[in-house]
């Protein structure tokens, strides 16, 4: 019962229709918890048709939840995400389907999701890059307990399964990003527990470069400058940093480009 209030509780049951070839068969899948796993669904995107492989029905329901329910919606002029927390890719794919012109950051510590991120994003290899990282408030070596979906993995978790994995400040993220690219459009934290603490970490001064931040964690606002409007999609929150300002670009893309 409490799957349908949430499917009912979506502004987006109508993108079942605009996102798959049999949207109602999706729907009922999405409701009832159908299907085998694992599976190869074919979406419609902005740039054509895309095949993804799902392995779990917590697969389906977070493609359902990025691509229908819309929790990382983006303007359609943007270009720069950071992906913190990517799992097998289904966030990344949506923003590099957005348009020909975005490029992704992706960071996943767990090596099980990290190969089906890259089976997920074939085609797309010259427009992401992919990290076996954790991101959180700390550089160094860290235990990633892996719960059997893979989408609950977390540092927090205490797993008889667990691996070693690098987990990198998110300082030095941010950092790299701005180097490159010169500005983050959109910035996405979903770390399984480590979301507050990486977002009260960046550096005061990147953010006049980060346009948009979501977050699957509640009261990261604490830590997010005043600037920033506030907007919830479910559990997903989102912080926009004025909207109708023209972008400014940080000055270590700057020297990086000289």
């Amino acid at each position: 019962m409490e799957r349908i209030v949430d499917i009912e509780s979506y502004r987006s049951v109508g993108r079942f229709f605009q996102v798959y070839d049999r949207p109602v068969k999706a729907l009922v899948s999405e409701i009832l918890s159908l299907g085998s796993y694992p599976r190869k669904i074919k979406i419609k995107t902005p740039i054509g048709r895309q095949e993804v492989t799902l392995y779990s029905v917590a697969d389906f329901s977070t493609l359902n939840l990025v691509f229908c329910r819309q929790d990382y919606l983006a303007p359609k002029s943007f270009e720069t995400v950071v992906d913190i927390g990517s799992n097998i890719g289904l966030s990344s794919l949506y923003w590099l389907t957005r348009n020909p012109a975005s490029f992704v950051y992706a960071y996943e510590p767990s090596p099980f999701s990290m190969e089906r991120l890259r089976e997920n994003l074939q085609g797309f290899e010259d427009r992401y890059n992919a990290k076996p990282a954790a991101v959180s408030d700390f550089s160094g070596q860290a235990q990633l307990g892996i719960e059997a979906s893979g989408v609950y993995s977390s540092l927090d978790l205490v797993s008889a399964n667990s691996v070693t994995c690098e987990c990198m400040h998110i300082n030095d993220v941010l950092e790299e990003a701005l180097t490159e690219r010169g500005f983050i459009d959109i910035l996405k934290v979903d770390s399984e527990g480590h979301e507050l603490r990486s977002i009260k970490a960046i550096d005061p001064s990147f953010w006049p470069y980060i346009a948009c931040v979501n977050t699957d964690a509640r009261g990261c606002g604490e830590f997010i400058p005043k600037v920033f409007q506030r907007t919830i999609v479910s559990s997903a929150e989102r912080f926009y940093n004025k909207p109708s300002q023209p972008k400014i670009y940080s000055p270590l893309g700057q020297v990086a480009t000289n």
